[in-house]
């Protein structure tokens, strides 16, 4: 018992680091804070600022046109400029989420309301992952905290009403499931993860190449074993047919706009002409590369011939994918794999006196995510459709 208890209280911790920070993140702009350690909040920072963060709004305006009703996107099109079929570019996971949350606050509220969800849930997400893989709940604990600040985009994404933290928190308990053999139940959190982000889809593809090796002599024992995995395709259609309801086209969301991203061969996101690529300022995508791959490899040395290939499986084809982005967000696409990576790392990490070297790093982390939350916003005249 006194085992179980001391597990929980750990897990407890990580939750409370991440609202804690949450909390600080949010604080100058519930404060109405003007300016603070240089930087100019203005007269206008706000909590609205933090819902007006993408890709917050289009969620709630999926949610408000009461699931992509195309007559009553026109006006939240119309605001936002984007004509209704953009918004079949998000899937409707995360706004499902934010429209249980509208049926008793309204619609800034329940953004807000998402994201202390979103952050519980990524905890627990984390801890289980890592406790899994380490047998260490010690380990589990201080992974889980690195994985709530690193890599840096982590804080501004758990801060603001984004799709990453339910993502994560979906894809990590169908490896999860997956890791412990509970095939279903991995399918189940996998098709949950499709609907919040099309991404998810690579889980399937993850699974289908663990088990092609390990039954390569047994077809009967792979297609018995793959069928219940086949619950995440078919949710990733399900979201298709019902955009074919909806606007007419099965195949609505590849009409959504310049959404996808992805280019043969692999690395032209250095390509200085690319519209989502901006100037010669991509030095920081290399070091990106370079610490992902490490990592995986480091993660694939410890783990090979047990069933935890399984996420390395995942998270290599994902990271293959961020190869074939060109977008000058490659930090933001690479989230989903981060846990993996820092697993990687982990197996290295020992115990020590500088262990928690690291923890500096959250004051420049916590300036920059107040920096581009104050920016990476959608300019909104009219909130009463929103409210």
């Amino acid at each position: 018992m006194k085992v179980k208890n001391k597990i929980d209280k750990l897990q407890a911790r990580v939750i409370l680091v991440a609202l804690i920070s949450l909390l600080v993140f949010w604080s100058p702009f519930f404060l109405h804070l003007k300016k603070f350690w240089g930087i100019e909040f203005g007269q206008q920072a706000s909590m609205k600022t933090i819902v007006q963060n993408f890709d917050g709004l289009n969620f709630l305006a999926i949610v408000k046109s009461h699931f992509y009703q195309p007559d009553e996107l026109n006006q939240f099109g119309a605001i936002i400029e984007r004509p209704p079929i953009y918004f079949t570019a998000h899937y409707p996971g995360y706004a499902l989420i934010i429209g249980i949350f509208d049926l008793w606050l309204d619609g800034p509220q329940a953004v807000l309301a998402s994201i202390i969800l979103g952050n519980i849930l990524l905890s627990i997400g984390l801890y289980q992952f890592f406790k899994l893989i380490f047998k260490d709940k010690n380990k589990a604990f201080y992974l889980s905290l690195i994985s709530l600040f690193l890599p840096a985009r982590m804080l501004v994404i758990r801060g603001v009403g984004s799709t990453e933290t339910y993502f994560i928190f979906f894809s990590l308990m169908s490896l999860i499931a997956a890791i412990k053999q509970k095939h279903w139940l991995a399918g189940f959190w996998g098709g949950l993860g499709v609907i919040t982000r099309s991404p998810g889809i690579l889980l399937f593809g993850g699974y289908v190449l663990f088990y092609l090796r390990k039954y390569k002599t047994n077809l009967s024992l792979f297609i018995k074993t793959i069928i219940p995995y086949l619950l995440i395709p078919l949710s990733l259609i399900g979201v298709w047919l019902f955009y074919g309801w909806r606007f007419g086209s099965f195949w609505a969301y590849f009409h959504s706009g310049d959404n996808l991203h992805l280019y043969w061969p692999p690395f032209q996101v250095f390509g200085s002409n690319q519209k989502w690529v901006s100037g010669m300022w991509l030095e920081d995508i290399i070091y990106i590369y370079l610490i992902f791959s490490l990592g995986l490899y480091l993660f694939w040395q410890k783990v090979k011939g047990t069933t935890l290939e399984i996420a390395f499986y995942w998270a290599s084809i994902y990271f293959g994918v961020i190869l074939l982005v060109v977008h000058r967000d490659i930090a933001r696409y690479s989230l989903p794999i981060a846990p993996v990576v820092i697993a990687g790392y982990g197996f290295h990490l020992k115990k020590s006196k500088y262990e928690w070297w690291w923890l500096w790093l959250v004051i420049p982390i916590m300036l920059w995510s107040w920096q581009f939350g104050l920016h990476n916003i959608q300019p909104i005249a009219n909130w009463k459709p929103f409210i």
